[in-house]
């Protein structure tokens, strides 16, 4: 899956914004490099891409070019035709990602709606061989990616209709709340940065111990967040 991501993110120009979340989310770097590759992505664009393609089993000396993607994709199809057809759909339907205008919102969805379309293959996959008191929860996951794949598609479809976007998914909230720190003086950062720092601490604590499968995708989500509000964050007070 990881290796569609970092395709997908090549094909739509690499963007450094869209580029971090995945740094983060999947190649789990140490706090200081985190710090680090946060405060200036631009600058950092190589060493991103190099954790990623490791991280994927992708050659290092890998280069952007369609000739090399279809070949892969061809690849893909023997085993995953399903997960195929979905990148393809991606790249030709919305080709407005790879405008240096679009906005980073619309491009770090596609990554959120490539995964939910891969979360659902599996689990749909997996129903068959579901026990009696597994098939609730895996029911519910379908439904609700379901969902987020449908809000994700109703932005899509209305910036590609209108060049403007729609704003209703909870990322633009999350994305202007990472810009709202801009604001603040360096004392309201670091009284921030404390805030961040616990309420992390107390929702990974939550994700461990509490075992509610219900809450572990809303509690993901938003560690998420806050790892990008504390990325955010140090690189305001550097």
């Amino acid at each position: 899956m990881l290796s569609s991501l970092v395709y997908n993110w090549l094909l739509g120009g690499a963007d450094p914004t869209v580029g971090l979340r995945l740094f983060m989310d999947y190649t789990d770097p140490n706090k200081s490099i985190a710090n680090i590759v946060s405060k200036n992505p631009e600058k950092h664009l190589q060493l991103m891409k190099t954790a990623l393609f490791r991280k994927a089993d992708i050659p290092l000396d890998f280069q952007v070019n369609k000739a090399h993607i279809e070949s892969k994709a061809a690849v893909i199809a023997k085993t995953q035709e399903s997960n195929r057809k979905e990148q393809y759909r991606v790249r030709t339907q919305w080709p407005f990602l790879a405008d240096p205008d679009c906005p980073h919102e619309l491009k770090l969805l596609i990554s959120d709606k490539i995964t939910i379309y891969s979360n659902c293959v599996k689990t749909y996959e997996s129903l068959s061989d579901a026990k009696e008191n597994e098939l609730c929860d895996k029911l519910r996951i379908l439904v609700t990616n379901f969902v987020d794949n449908h809000r994700i598609y109703q932005e899509l479809q209305h910036y590609k209709k209108t060049k403007t976007t729609l704003g209703e998914h909870p990322i633009f909230a999350q994305i202007k709340r990472i810009k709202d720190l801009r604001n603040l003086n360096t004392m309201e950062l670091f009284k921030k940065k404390k805030n961040i720092e616990n309420n992390l601490w107390r929702t990974k604590a939550k994700l461990k111990k509490e075992k509610r499968e219900d809450l572990v995708r809303q509690r993901n989500e938003k560690i998420k967040e806050l790892q990008m509000q504390l990325a955010e964050v140090n690189r305001l007070l550097a």
